[in-house]
């Protein structure tokens, strides 16, 4: 009997990584099996689980994008409009102009202008950024900088010569750039993840204890970092997919699930008292 426990408790602690995403969406009955990882395991699994999630809302729209493109340079070279800054003096084919109510940020390049000055700036707006031939000016009214407005000369890089071909060219760092983008969004991701789970673990933490519950709050929080799994993945793909209806549906279920999910891991680790 002793050595078949030891076997299982062996097993528990080296589950596949799949049987760990399998456990943790749809077996939350199987939940002490999760507990028994060392917390190197449960690392393991939060960091490809963060990959996971990154690949799917912002890897792969970017994967598909490029090769819609067909790369980042045809993308600079046939897709952008026309734009060089050269002697001092910036020029773009079209113009462009973003008037966005909602956060108070308004931009517009319109190169046909020689220079904008302070009062072409509209006050009413929290951020402006205003381009011309020569100048660009950004005006920020928020909290702590109300008011300030800074101005960038082209005259001052007037050694320079940019254009669509020559940032084109600069292709492979702009790959590396955006790998190492993809990176930061993983950790962004990770930590997020972490802090959620920290949340929903402090929740039940403290129901825990009304209730008279002797679970300490360090499994609680590997209950909070499994249970989550599920949503998330839902949640990813709906950010996906984009449409803000399937955004907010895939939020709300994400919260839902995890604290079904929770809630009967929870029970399975200390199970209710009966009522006699």
């Amino acid at each position: 009997m002793e050595n078949e426990n030891k076997e299982n408790k062996n097993d528990n602690k080296n589950m596949s990584i799949a049987d760990r995403f399998i456990t943790a969406m749809f077996l939350p009955g199987d939940y002490p099996a999760l507990l028994k990882l060392k917390a190197g395991k449960v690392i393991s699994y939060i960091i490809l689980l963060a990959l996971l999630l990154s690949l799917v809302q912002y890897g792969i729209p970017v994967l598909a994008a490029i090769a819609g493109y067909r790369g980042v340079g045809n993308y600079i070279t046939e897709q952008l409009p026309d734009f060089s800054l050269e002697n001092g003096i910036f020029t773009l084919s079209e113009k462009y102009e973003r008037d966005d109510d909602k956060t108070g940020i308004y931009i517009l390049i319109d190169t046909d202008k020689e220079a904008f000055t302070v009062d072409d700036i509209d006050k009413d707006m929290l951020q402006v950024m205003l381009i011309s031939r020569t100048n660009i000016l950004m005006y920020n009214n928020i909290t702590g900088v109300s008011g300030m407005v800074q101005e960038q000369k082209f005259s001052d890089f007037s050694n320079l010569k940019i254009n669509n071909e020559s940032v084109a060219g600069m292709a492979p760092m702009i790959y590396a750039g955006m790998f190492f983008a993809f990176l930061f969004v993983c950790f962004m991701t990770f930590a997020e993840y972490m802090i959620s789970a920290l949340f929903y673990a402090l929740i039940l933490y403290v129901l825990s204890r009304l209730m008279q519950g002797r679970v300490p709050f360090a499994a609680i929080y590997k209950i909070a970092l499994f249970a989550q799994t599920l949503g998330a993945l839902v949640s990813a793909v709906a950010n996906f997919i984009g449409t803000p209806v399937l955004v907010m549906a895939g939020s709300t279920f994400a919260m839902i699930v995890t604290v079904l999910i929770m809630n009967r891991a929870y029970f399975k680790i200390a199970p209710p008292p009966r009522v006699s």
